[in-house]
């Protein structure tokens, strides 16, 4: 069962489509566990993969020379 269409747009609601292709995949997975096809720490490795493929780190910060714009300030001298 797909998820029905938005009554404003004829198309499907993106949020209730990519829960029920999250709930799909897990019974899947579940089903090749069951079979033996998959080990359990098989399952866990592709929930683990596709968890960081979903939420993909943060791009590092550029290491260089200061922007234009940039004020310096002196660091506080301690034990004055």
């Amino acid at each position: 069962m797909t998820p029905s269409p938005s009554p404003e747009t004829g198309a499907p609601d993106l949020r209730a489509e990519v829960d029920y292709l999250r709930k799909l995949n897990l019974a899947l997975l579940t089903l090749l566990e069951k079979k033996g096809v998959l080990s359990e720490a098989e399952v866990q490795t592709v929930l683990r993969t596709a968890h960081r493929a979903a939420s993909p780190p943060k791009a590092p910060q550029p290491v260089g020379p200061a922007l234009l714009g940039t004020r310096w300030v002196k660091a506080e001298e301690s034990g004055k």
